[in-house]
């Protein structure tokens, strides 16, 4: 059971997720498998699909958008399509059957591709929840340019989100296998992926003055590399790493996050897309920390992914 948490709560799927009945999960599943052939799925469609008459279908979609969790329109047939919101209840109800979550708490953080929420287990340890959502802002969002989505045609955003979050939970489970410092993932449905916390401060966030000495800034950044590595030797480059994926816990460590866009050393952009990440971090370090880091970007590139094929 999902149990909501505080009286600031915003106005979200929480607020009503117990007040969905039996019936109301099969409307959205259906509608769910129907948008593979549909923008817009037509309510008759769905009245034969659960072999109801498409009047009552019709009462429970407009009931169902006053919970926005899905989108009504009338073309030359009457049509509707999950919302992100109705997206979120397929997964959650998912999460909750399997014993993954049994309490949501309040919104973490929110990015242009994801959201994050605290959740708790039936043993009462905190989680983070991932909820993607990639074209977020518009429902008919044309699709990221990323390789993982380049040959997929008319993928819609729900879809689009869901692969995004397969993607980072396979990625996540590799590397923390692989003994990585990343979140420990726990579960995956749809486009949520739920990983442990990790406590402590993000990169962006850290201030020269909070450390003794230069050599403990380096320190730091020898880490970082090292943590590079290690993921490169195991065949998954970052794709988007900087100051704003990179978690120190609470040994000052880096942990690694945002996975999802990570491309395989395989690919011939391997050394393109590494030598940015390895940029972007150098940079960082060079303009926050005013370190004067010579170290040659290409000879260390070539060493990174020599490791993957040794």
């Amino acid at each position: 059971m999902i149990v909501i948490q505080g009286l600031t709560m915003p106005l979200t799927i929480l607020d009503f997720f117990l007040k969905l009945t039996q019936f109301d999960f099969r409307i959205l599943s259906v509608i769910e498998v129907l948008m593979a052939k549909y923008e817009f799925v037509p309510t008759e469609e769905i009245a034969t699909y659960l072999h109801y008459n498409e009047k009552k279908i019709q009462a429970a979609l407009t009931r169902l958008r006053g919970y926005k969790l899905v989108f009504l329109v009338q073309r030359h047939y009457s049509g509707t399509a999950l919302t992100f919101i109705g997206y979120d209840a397929l997964a959650l109800k998912a999460l909750v059957e399997k014993g993954v979550i049994a309490q949501i708490g309040p919104e973490i953080g929110a990015g242009k591709e994801s959201d994050l929420r605290l959740a708790v287990n039936d043993e009462g340890s905190e989680f983070i929840i991932k909820m993607h959502r990639l074209g977020k802002l518009d429902f008919r969002a044309t699709k990221k340019a990323r390789a993982f989505l380049a040959e997929k045609r008319h993928i819609s955003p729900l879809y689009e989100s869901r692969l995004s979050a397969e993607r980072e939970f396979e990625a996540l489970n590799e590397l923390f296998r692989a003994g990585v410092s990343v979140p420990k993932p726990i579960a995956q449905n749809r486009h949520i992926v739920a990983m442990h916390v990790v406590t402590g401060q993000d990169l962006y966030r850290i201030k020269k003055s909070e450390f003794e000495t230069e050599d403990d800034i380096l320190t730091l950044f020898d880490n970082i590399l090292n943590e590079l590595e290690k993921a490169v030797k195991h065949g998954y480059i970052h794709g988007d790493l900087s100051e704003y994926n990179i978690r120190l816990n609470e040994d000052d460590y880096p942990v690694f996050f945002d996975w999802p866009q990570y491309i395989k050393t395989e690919s011939n952009q391997a050394k393109l897309i590494l030598t940015r990440d390895v940029n972007n971090i150098l940079n960082y370090f060079k303009k926050k920390f005013q370190l004067n880091l010579k170290i040659n970007i290409e000879e260390l590139i070539l060493k990174y992914l020599d490791i993957n094929i040794l």
